[in-house]
């Protein structure tokens, strides 16, 4: 398995491309967070993954102690001259954001948008911009790729640069707020620390071996992955559910769903219960300990190999970054007030999206392959 062999530098070039971000001015990020203080209420916007980082800006906007702060999924129907929209899109065509963008300024609300796409109709709408370049799927190289006959899909498929991008960016942002200090000296310092880190290659290979593999003419009864996980690792296993879905053929369908999504997700034996916590501890441990009892498969990623969710995974999966917080009353779930503190999450989800080019190298799937998969309404 070569491909997976070649995670830990993979890893390193997922860093590299962070370190390639040229970090937009201080001034930009002051008037942001003028803005912030200067509205009644902060509405974040997205969909897909994007969507995912503005849920995320949102619960650390309230860290932070704004009163007043909506995430996605919870936009007021009316909108006022007060708010203030914070619209994350790398495209800056996704429709939903846009025409939500549009009924804001309808009502005169301030517009800030975080986008890869400076000719965009969000950039457009926007008051003011925080550009931040990164390949996103409407870009002509994509095509161009699948013209020449990639192989497989590349290292950052669709908007994973983007969002990679835009995620650490973001956690930059709120770190200076935290510490008093510019945006780019924390942007560095948690690209610096993830560095710090290689992924176990052999243990994510153990991962892709006790995942089920796609469901297709021939393979109809292929089980399913469920990703488990709370507060920003729950974000991460979001994420990583929402890229693996992509992560096939088209003739194929890869079965995979994040513990939370509506309707009913059901385990049963031969499916895959991938838990994604730091401590090991807590509520994702009681929801693998459920797991197990329906002899599903069970795999972990936390930072401690002596928990109790990790010594009783079939695969553990061990990344450093957690530090457990003895407070009285707090929630497995929290999202720390410094970004440093998330440090286990951050290096998880780089580690996530080598694993999925490793799959994609592994099983042949194609940048245009995953482009099929991708939803036509984000």
């Amino acid at each position: 398995m070569s491909a997976f062999n070649s995670i830990p530098e993979n890893y390193y070039e997922l860093c590299n491309l962070l370190r390639q971000l040229p970090v937009p001015a201080e001034d930009t990020f002051k008037n942001f967070k003028e803005g912030l203080d200067l509205s009644t209420r902060r509405i974040c916007i997205g969909v897909g993954r994007s969507g995912d980082i503005a849920d995320v800006f949102a619960k650390f906007l309230r860290n932070l102690g704004y009163t007043e702060v909506h995430g996605p999924e919870d936009i007021p129907y009316i909108f006022e001259p007060s708010d203030l929209v914070i619209a994350y899109s790398g495209s800056g065509t996704s429709t939903f954001t846009v025409e939500t963008a549009k009924i804001a300024k309808e009502a005169n609300a301030k517009l800030v948008s975080l986008t890869s796409n400076l000719s965009s109709p969000l950039e457009k709408l926007s008051d003011y911009v925080i550009h931040i370049p990164g390949k996103t799927k409407t870009e002509g190289d994509y095509y161009a790729r699948q013209l020449l006959g990639a192989p497989y899909a590349s290292l950052t498929p669709l908007g994973t640069s983007y969002e990679l991008r835009a995620l650490f960016l973001t956690l930059s942002f709120v770190g200076s707020v935290v510490r008093g200090t510019d945006v780019c000296s924390c942007y560095d310092e948690l690209r610096r620390l993830c560095e710090e880190y290689a992924p176990p290659a052999s243990e994510l290979l153990r991962l892709y071996e006790l995942m089920p593999k796609p469901r297709s003419a021939m393979n109809p009864t292929a089980g399913k992955t469920v990703v488990i996980g709370e507060g920003l690792s729950g974000m991460v296993g979001k994420f990583f559910v929402t890229r693996l879905r992509h992560c096939a053929r088209q003739s194929e369908e890869r079965e995979c769903y994040f513990f939370k999504d509506k309707g009913s997700v059901r385990v049963k034996e031969n499916d895959l219960a991938f838990v994604i916590s730091g401590s090991g501890n807590g509520v994702p441990l009681r929801l693998g300990e459920r797991a197990k009892k329906n002899n599903v498969r069970l795999a972990v990623a936390t930072s401690y190999a002596d928990s109790p969710l990790a010594k009783m995974a079939d695969v553990p999966i061990i990344i450093p970054g957690r530090t457990i917080e003895r407070t009285k009353g707090l929630r497995s779930s929290y999202f720390p007030k410094d970004p440093r503190k998330s440090l286990f999450e951050l290096r998880t989800i780089l580690a996530l999206e080598t694993f999925i080019y490793a799959v994609a190298q592994t099983e042949g799937v194609t940048e245009f392959d995953m482009g099929a998969k991708h939803s036509e309404f984000v």
